[in-house]
């Protein structure tokens, strides 16, 4: 007899599938309460998008905390974390340093294995972060995307080396519902046929072949599996545990769990959790037709869906849905795993909704992905996608073209929440999630939270820029589509994407959520507002003073900030030397931070206002001599 081990992932799934604000310490305490009657081998508390969501909630605690009280209450569950290789909890590419730090966090509040994926399957971005697990002492799943694309043998080639590295089993995750039960016997008898060692296998019922798919796989010589008692499809009515284990009737293959606990443990989940799940997807033929040959994940298909419904267009899904998998073949055909796929789904809403034509306006993290930022894309990108989105750019040849990865990020965080905390689990949520945490670490100092604007942060129309702009210098500024401006601000707001820069009719605009800063990652600690650079052509923001000063006007009205944020360092004193692109100060207008950049080299000669001070159009701010 055969024991089939099982991943319980119903607290991940509560967090993904519940608003957060039903989430509280009894219903979380009743649910650890539930679980811990059942002898599941392991229980999935991160992965996905639990991390951002449980820093949402009215827990009023870091993830790191809330897994420490989960912890707390019974110290028998075995808790495991999925997480990515180079992106962990996060959408950003992070440093070596960071990584040792999450793993050593996650390890004191009491993750005890890890499932590491990346989304591209690229090994080179294992290489740091499966040794740091290994040393750290906890289990380590090398995790691989199911990609239909590829044959048997390249599965067993990076599981063999992804072992070597030092994993203790392999995870192949089935993130699109492509795999089929033919495949997955075939897949996991060629595997243990070939290696030394225990495979997993993790997917969804999206298409209704979660059961014959585990089946097959642990037939075949699969380990363990992923449950949940929170259904992974919109149409269950539930969870897939009590068909697999009837399935193991009668067969050499068995698992602990009790089922009478199990029915008991339902029933509970049924009366008081399935109340409050979230099936705002049922409208959308696309997720029942049978004429696609991928499906998006769950969680892609929930943030999308709350994306169009911020911005009006709740009735375009399915076109979304079909420009997703459009943009994913012509960019190498990746996988829509975090962070790629918020990136590609991102980028689907810009192309159907915003755009007057596909590939019109382009996030710069999609120039990243295509670029090489977050490893080697599976296969080439269609030549001619790659030349419209890089038509007027020259980083199209790799992270040398000008994306490079910032390796000071958590030494960067911990100065910029240095007024607010020194806790590595709060300076880690910030490096994630900067704008939740904030909110987060203010509620806890009884302070009122940044003010949030209910018409989805942004002015009304038409005051997107001040009256100043209508002089004959800036009267193109309305010229442009201000409603497509409006409906990026928001796309921006609503996902993860950190910025948006454009051109249109002669305006280069940037739209982003980023502070000030050398990453330009973060929100100020003064505002969690859309930060919005808005630069009119011809500039005004410098003019020449003689041939010896250059004089730095301001190009709006406004109120003047000589630093990133509350108690940090300004960006420049007078004496210091400075290059052209540095930032000099930030003017802030109508809830948008503009950033003053120099555009010479010289020294700070003379400084004439003072932080947070209100400035007129066309101030004297500062003078520098070249």
């Amino acid at each position: 007899m055969k024991k089939i081990k099982i991943n319980d992932i119903t607290i991940r799934d509560i967090f993904q599938s519940i608003d957060s604000g039903h989430i509280n310490e009894k219903m979380l305490a009743r649910v650890i309460e539930q679980l811990g009657k059942i002898k599941f081998d392991s229980f999935e508390v991160l992965g996905g998008s639990a991390f951002e969501k449980m820093l949402s909630g009215s827990l009023y605690k870091t993830p790191f905390e809330i897994i420490y009280n989960i912890k707390n209450k019974n110290p028998n569950l075995k808790l495991q974390a999925l997480i990515g290789a180079k992106n962990l909890a996060g959408m950003e590419i992070y440093s070596n340093e960071a990584a040792k730090k999450f793993i050593m966090e996650c390890r004191n509040c009491g993750i005890e294995s890890f499932r590491v994926y990346d989304s591209l399957n690229d090994l080179d971005n294992f290489r740091y972060i499966v040794p740091e697990i290994a040393e750290s002492g906890a289990d380590c799943q090398g995790t691989l995307i199911y990609d239909n694309l590829e044959e048997t043998r390249f599965y067993i080639d990076l599981a063999d080396k992804l072992i070597e590295m030092g994993c203790t089993g392999i995870c192949i995750k089935d993130v699109e519902s492509t795999l089929l039960p033919g495949k997955a016997s075939n897949l996991f008898k060629e595997l243990t046929d070939n290696i030394n060692g225990q495979f997993y296998l993790s997917g969804y019922n999206l298409r209704g072949l979660q059961v014959a798919n585990y089946y097959s796989a642990c037939i075949s010589g699969c380990s363990g599996i992923d449950l949940s008692f929170i259904p992974s499809s919109y149409n269950d009515l539930s969870p897939a545990i009590f068909p697999f284990l009837l399935s193991l009737k009668d067969t050499s293959y068995y698992s602990d769990a009790d089922y009478l606990k199990i029915l008991e443990v339902f029933e509970w989940f049924k009366r008081n959790i399935y109340t409050l799940i979230k099936n705002e997807l049922l409208h959308s033929r696309f997720i029942f037709s049978n004429k696609n040959q991928n499906l998006l994940p769950k969680w892609l298909l929930s943030s999308l869906n709350k994306q169009l419904i911020e911005i009006g267009e709740h009735n375009k899904i399915d076109t979304v849905c079909e420009e997703v998998f459009k943009i994913k073949n012509e960019i190498g055909n990746p996988s829509l795993s975090t962070p790629v796929g918020q990136i590609i789904g991102s980028q689907a809403i810009l192309n159907t909704i915003i755009s007057d034509y596909r590939w019109e306006i382009t996030n710069d993290e999609i120039k990243k992905l295509i670029s090489g930022y977050y490893g080697r894309l599976p296969r080439k990108v269609d030549p001619e996608i790659k030349e419209k989105i890089f038509h007027d750019s020259e980083n199209s040849d790799g992270i040398s073209g000008g994306f490079s990865h910032d390796n000071n990020i958590y030494s960067q965080c911990e100065d910029e929440l240095k007024e607010l905390s020194g806790k590595s689990s709060e300076i880690l949520s910030y490096m994630f999630f900067p704008e939740k945490t904030l909110t987060l670490l203010k509620i806890r100092k009884n302070e009122k939270p940044a003010a949030q604007n209910k018409e989805k942060n942004l002015p009304e129309t038409g005051e997107l820029f001040p009256d100043f702009l209508k002089s004959q210098t800036s009267q193109k500024l309305h010229e442009i589509d201000i409603q497509k401006l409006k409906d990026i601000a928001n796309l921006v707001e609503t996902s993860n994407i950190d910025e948006i820069n454009l051109e249109l009719d002669g305006i280069k605009v940037s739209i982003n959520k980023k502070a000030s800063g050398k990453s330009g990652r973060h929100h100020p600690v003064r505002s969690a507002e859309t930060e919005s650079d808005v630069e009119p052509i011809p500039k005004l923001k410098e003019k020449e003073a003689g041939s010896e000063y250059f004089e730095v006007r301001s190009p709006i009205v406004g109120t003047y900030y000589s630093s990133p944020s509350p108690g940090s360092s300004p960006f420049i004193k007078t004496g210091m030397r400075i290059k052209k692109g540095d930032t000099l100060c930030i003017i802030e207008a109508m809830k948008l931070m503009n950033k003053i950049n120099s555009e010479i080299d010289g020294t700070v000669e003379e400084i004439l206002v003072k932080n947070e001070e209100t400035v007129e159009y066309d101030q004297l701010l500062i003078k520098i001599k070249k």
